[in-house]
């Protein structure tokens, strides 16, 4: 949408017109087709039905054939469209139009499927070349050609991202009869024929900007120029005679009416520190006789640059806002977490009501002082009233704090949360960051691990020590699972595709994933029944639907393997081809997704994974015995888990299909290495109940970050995997954004719903000391604490970002490195929060109550 809004209109898209991506919406601005639509002419169009979305009111409803864009499955349909409506209007003798656009979409969508390097790509490029040829034949004498791409691709055939291979097209303008240049390049100035070398390309060529096509066209039909192009024209197309002179004056007194216009408008004050200078050079070009053409070219230029660097200016005012209340979230989260007291919770719910209370009444009195006096201040009086009331709000909870909680103020794990944090004001560890975490991981576990060394029971020490290197063995074979940033250039290897260039899975991963698709219910298993908690509907839970919904999201991404490798199946003497395998793969997507659903019901209504044993004793007095008492929270918690995994499986490409295995695997060894360490840390029978700490949930938070890069992610927008977005439908739909995000934040978001097992695994219901209706209020804080913990960590980390992008504004990289990761920074502190909200009311809370009906009466 961005690049069509430029190349009609000659403006500047926005950061924020990104979000009609999903949904373009009419553009009002003047532009090429509002210009012919008011000097009569009429336009035809077929292809891309972005263009009916933008200019719909605009385009001849009798030569208008749009075609669904988003339909990325589909290679085909809409260029056959495309030809089979444009040809007879080009070879009509009285022509029913004036100006035709064809939007073909064959190469984009053989870009994001199989990508440039494919033979389907070879094979469109040809398609495209020929169609071209009989284009040029079909043109008559009066018809001028311009053949653009709206953008690039990228070597794994995506766009949406800022680096060359992206942003770069290629253009081509032909007349048939009338020659274009009379004029040699070699005699026009030098200055206005600048030449850009493009990537792997031996020799520089002649670039332009893609808003120049704006004046150029324009003037080239005869049109007045859009009121607000930024373009300048291109001096080659009108070197006949004075016509560039013309073109120069025409484009220079309607970039001057435009700079004219905006200064006096509301926002007009943006201009005033660089309007001394822009009038300065348009004074150049009405005194310029000699070098006319150079001063009109800089003034076109100098406007250009002005407004790209007025329109991406920051208000210091939100920013420093904005990081004060982030800044207040991190004591007032870790004060909350560390108040949480299971035995007695009055001073908590009393310092909360008094802190919401302060909010209310805070931020009702500054909106209705702000209201009063709107004119004195610069921001909007909700935006002040919502932070003098966060502020507030948080000033009165930390003024009831006992700090007498807080006993050591830099313990190992704030120290590495700290360096994590002060490194993201690095672009190299930006760049890097991925390969970092593999190293803080190990780092998260050093404490622990010397707890284990210290123990005195042999056979702990070796079970503890044995479960912490399988999590360190699953992590380090995760991030071998690699996706390369521009900036990391040789010195990185893309190992989650077969190639940079062939955006498929590796061979070894076809090889392997259904392997692990079908033991790692196993595993799963394997680990509940070390406390025997394997019973009840686990077997169906976990053999059955858990293993039936994983061979489902790895067939759906082999059938889109195997599409894209033109591969055809004979079944049955059928001949299966790209249609039907399309069919197929959104049947299983949609059958897994329900299955999601139904999965969660039949959970929420079963029994705890256990099992009734009753033995009678000679003296015939029966005893009962409960197989997998020990840890009913935790399995039955781990079963809920499994079925959330399941949709974050399927969203998953086969290779991050492998690595949220391992992950998977490295959390439950996790879970014995830390059950593990408590043993040796309390090695009393029945061992007390312990809160979680950040010791233990922060190798939990990192293990998450590490599955965001390692399933095929970078803080870039180019690493968006969009074909996520057609998982559940061939075309675009309500369901693809949150395809996406899954694809994208599901990993992040799984990691964090695991974090209540640290309150709940190998936890008892009861014992001879603690009651049931303890116990419950002890694993419910221990769960939200848990998730504090998880949430203050991702605090940081933002605050962090946000600060580094704050001041790093004005950096060269800001939009490249800096503000990405801040945004991947607020996109998993958001995702973490809701997750653990869905968490406790929706997992831990049925834990709780299953087990609490589970045991009622038992120990009264």
């Amino acid at each position: 949408m961005q690049r069509i809004k430029g190349v009609t209109t000659g403006s500047l898209p926005t950061f924020i017109d990104i979000s009609a991506n999903f949904g373009a919406t009419s553009i009002e601005e003047d532009s090429i087709l509002s210009q012919l639509n008011a000097t009569g002419k009429r336009v035809a169009f077929m292809g891309d039905d972005t263009w009916m979305n933008l200019y719909g009111d605009l385009i001849d409803p009798s030569a208008s054939f749009p075609y669904d864009s988003f339909n990325v499955e589909d290679l085909h349909s809409v260029d056959n469209g495309v030809i089979k409506h444009m040809f007879p209007l080009l070879r009509q003798t009285e022509k029913t139009w004036d100006f035709l656009v064809g939007h073909f979409l064959g190469v984009d969508h053989a870009g994001h499927r199989v990508g440039p390097g494919h033979a389907t790509m070879r094979s469109k490029l040809l398609q495209m070349d020929q169609v071209l040829r009989d284009v040029v034949k079909a043109l008559d004498e009066d018809t001028l050609l311009v053949v653009i791409g709206d953008h690039g691709m990228d070597t794994k055939g995506d766009h949406g991202g800022d680096d060359p291979w992206e942003t770069s097209s290629a253009t081509w303008i032909y007349s048939k009869s009338i020659p274009l240049q009379t004029i040699p390049s070699e005699r026009l100035p030098a200055s206005l024929l600048l030449n850009t070398t493009f990537p792997s390309a031996p020799t520089s060529h002649r670039g332009i900007q893609q808003i120049d096509l704006v004046p150029t066209i324009s003037l080239l039909l005869g049109l007045p120029i859009p009121f607000n192009n930024l373009g300048v024209v291109i001096p080659e197309l009108f070197a006949r005679g004075d016509e560039l002179d013309q073109a120069l004056r025409l484009n220079t007194r309607q970039i001057a009416d435009y700079l004219q216009t905006y200064r006096t408008s509301p926002s007009g004050a943006d201009l005033d520190d660089a309007w001394p200078l822009l009038e300065l050079k348009r004074s150049s070009v009405l005194r310029a006789k000699e070098g006319f053409m150079e001063e009109a070219h800089i003034y076109a230029r100098s406007a250009l640059q002005v407004c790209r660097e007025m329109w991406a200016q920051f208000s210091m005012t939100t920013i420093i806002l904005g990081l004060l209340v982030m800044l207040a979230t991190v004591p007032v989260t870790a004060t909350i977490s560390q108040h949480l007291d299971p035995q007695n919770d009055q001073w908590l719910l009393d310092s909360i009501a008094a802190s919401c209370t302060a909010f209310v009444v805070t931020g009702l009195l500054v909106y209705v002082t702000a209201s009063i006096g709107k004119g004195l201040i610069t921001i909007s009086p909700f935006q002040l009233a919502l932070f003098g009331a966060s502020s507030i709000s948080s000033v009165v909870l930390l003024l009831r704090t006992r700090f007498d909680r807080f006993k050591k103020a830099l313990t190992p794990p704030i120290l590495i949360l700290l360096l994590q944090s002060i490194l993201l004001f690095s672009n190299s560890f930006v760049f890097w960051e991925e390969r970092v975490l593999p190293f803080l991981l190990p780092t998260s576990l050093t404490s622990l691990t010397f707890s284990l060394l210290s123990a005195t029971n042999k056979k702990l020490q070796r079970r503890g020590l044995v479960y912490g290197a399988a999590f360190l063995l699953c992590v380090r074979l995760m991030s071998l699972s690699t996706v390369c940033r521009e900036e990391q250039g040789s010195y990185c290897h893309v190992t989650f595709y077969s190639s940079s260039i062939v955006p498929s899975p590796p061979l070894p991963i076809l090889v392997a994933i259904i392997p692990v698709a079908l033991t790692l219910p196993m595993l799963v298993r394997r680990f509940m029944r070390i406390a025997a908690a394997d019973h009840g509907l686990a077997p169906l839970t976990i053999e059955v639907y858990f293993r039936a919904v994983l061979l489902g999201g790895t067939a759906f991404w082999f059938l889109d393997w195997a599409e894209n490798h033109q591969t055809t199946v004979l079944l049955e003497g059928t001949h299966f081809g790209g249609t039907a395998i399309r069919t197929i793969r959104t049947v299983i997507a949609r059958v897994v997704a329900w299955s999601m659903g139904a999965g969660l019901a039949l959970w929420s209504a079963s029994p705890l994974n256990l099992a009734i044993r009753k033995q009678t004793d000679p003296t015939g007095r029966l005893s009962v015995q409960v197989i997998g008492f020990s840890n009913s929270f935790g399995s039955f918690y781990l079963s809920f888990l499994c079925i959330i995994f399941s949709i974050i499986w399927l969203s998953s490409q086969l290779p991050g299909q492998l690595v949220l295995a391992l992950g998977l695997a490295a959390l439950l060894s996790y879970l014995e290495f830390i059950d593990t360490v408590r043993d040796v840390r309390n090695p009393a029978q029945q061992r007390p109940y312990r809160l979680p700490t950040l010791e233990e949930v922060l190798p939990l938070a990192l293990l998450g970050l590490e599955s965001f890069y390692a399933t095929g992610h970078q803080a870039t927008l180019n690493s968006l995997q969009w074909k996520s977005a057609f998982i559940f439908s061939a075309d675009r739909g309500t369901l693809s954004p949150i395809a996406v995000t899954l694809n994208t934040l599901g990993p992040t978001i799984f990691f964090a719903m695991c974090v209540p097992l640290l309150a709940l695994w190998a936890i008892e219901p009861l014992n001879a000391t603690t009651p049931l209706k303890a116990r419950r209020r002890e694993v419910v804080a221990g769960s939200l604490k848990s998730f504090l913990l998880l949430s203050n960590y991702h605090s940081m980390v933002l605050l962090a970002a946000a600060a580094c992008a704050m001041i790093q504004r004005r950096h060269l990289m800001v939009w490249k490195v800096f503000a990405p990761r801040f945004m991947v920074a607020g996109l998993c502190s958001i995702a973490v929060d809701l997750a653990g909200i869905a968490a406790m009311f929706g997992g831990v809370s049925t834990v709780v109550d299953r087990a609490s009906s589970t045991y009622q009466g038992v120990g009264q």
